[in-house]
């Protein structure tokens, strides 16, 4: 059946969803796409702006679409329904997703409209697995979870190892991935609003038998586990000249790979780790834990504290993003299930801009251009799952992103 639009861009008022419009306008891909926001005449602010910034028309403006993520009545409900009924694929930056994503995926997965997201936020990926995977099935519809910086580019770097050990006949038993990031990284207010809002609220115990990120498509518990061995403190790596260890990410990072390996069935006993490097000057320490130290203080008294936190459409600057940049190196294990041999693994996915919005935002895009080309099945799941090399390959020739991967010499 023929849609009004191929893809419908929600969240375009906030930061990221800038970003995500600017790409697509400057792409020019030759698709019908059209935004989505509560508020029209910021829309139509965002949308002249933007156009103004890439010298294009206003005849190039896409259509903007009105509804109210957040339905109070059925009325509502019915509106945003038609609206995303008049799409094939739906992308969205409007976070924290538990608070206002979980309608729209919800009507998606309904309607069989194809679905993607930047969220960073597990729950709110278990609570869909749970609710919505067979439904998503019998729809056909592809919700991808998790397709901005969190975590295409950790998924996609298990995915991509797994490959090379399978070439060689063997089996991926173990991977540790290295997160280098610029020491100036800065949060947007988007990403800072939903890290109160998930560090402030309170969890419930789950109600089914085990893991949402374990269920088949069946609904059985997957037999693939994977272990998480991620440094709870500081570890000196010597191979890279630094110390790495926790950071607020990996355990995010670690869930969307716990997913991947259940669906996709790299090991049944995968071991997992995330570090982050760390930039080891006094100066980041102190940078970094008064931001912590900020963020705790808004969760315990936001009428004082927020107010000092990045707003929601706040960001960093154009110059700290182009001189942004993210690699991931990845560190692997594989045995060859004839011979017993272990192979070495070792691999970099480079990204040489900032990756937490304005190449977050190119990975949403491209995201829904995949989804727009290609059968996949329907499900709710992951980057890695959804879209495997597709992605990869995609990214390095509009983007610049390489991935490299090789065996490594027996020691």
């Amino acid at each position: 059946m023929s849609k009004e639009h191929d893809i419908l861009l929600f969240g375009v008022t906030g930061f990221t969803g800038k970003l995500a419009a600017e790409y697509l306008l400057a792409k020019s891909y030759p698709v019908k796409w059209a935004v989505c926001a509560r508020n029209e005449s910021k829309a139509q602010d965002a949308m002249k702006s933007i156009l103004g910034q890439l010298n294009k028309p206003e005849t190039e403006m896409p259509k903007i679409e009105v509804a109210d993520l957040v339905c109070n009545s059925t009325d509502e409900e019915e509106k945003l329904r038609a609206i995303v009924k008049k799409t094939k694929v739906v992308i969205t930056t409007a976070g924290p997703f538990e608070k206002y994503g979980q309608t729209l995926f919800k009507m998606c997965a309904e309607e069989g409209i194809h679905y993607a997201d930047i969220t960073g936020e597990t729950d709110f990926f278990r609570a869909m697995i749970d609710q919505y995977d067979s439904v998503a099935q019998k729809s056909g519809a592809v919700c991808v979870v998790h397709c901005g910086n969190d975590c295409i580019p950790w998924d996609l770097t298990v995915f991509e190892m797994n490959k090379v050990a399978k070439d060689k006949g063997a089996e991926l038993v173990e991977v540790s991935t290295f997160t280098e990031l610029p020491p100036t990284s800065q949060a947007s207010g988007g990403t800072t609003s939903t890290a109160v809002f998930q560090l402030s609220k309170k969890r419930e115990k789950g109600k089914t038998d085990f893991d949402p990120l374990l269920r088949m498509p069946d609904g059985s518990k997957s037999s693939c586990a994977t272990k998480i061995t991620s440094p709870k403190s500081d570890k000196w790596f010597a191979e890279f000249n630094k110390n790495a260890g926790p950071w607020i990410m990996a355990p995010v990072m670690a869930n969307c790979v716990r997913r991947s390996n259940a669906l996709l069935q790299y090991n049944t006993e995968l071991t997992y780790s995330e570090a982050q490097l760390r930039d080891g000057s006094a100066s980041a320490w102190m940078r970094d834990k008064s931001f912590e130290a900020l963020v705790g203080a808004a969760i315990w008294f936001p009428a004082l504290f927020q107010r000092f936190l990045p707003q929601p459409g706040e960001g960093p600057s154009r110059e700290a993003m182009d001189g942004g940049y993210l690699v991931v190196h990845g560190r692997g294990k594989a045995v060859n299930k004839a011979s017993g041999e272990q192979l070495n693994i070792s691999s970099t996915f480079r990204f040489n801009e900032d990756v937490g919005y304005l190449a977050t935002a190119k990975f949403l895009v491209e995201t829904g251009m995949l989804l727009l080309s290609g059968k996949r099945a329907g499900g709710v799941t992951t980057p890695a799952v959804a879209l495997g090399s597709d992605i990869v390959q995609r990214l390095s020739e509009q983007t610049g992103a390489v991935f490299e991967a090789k065996i490594e010499p027996s020691t």
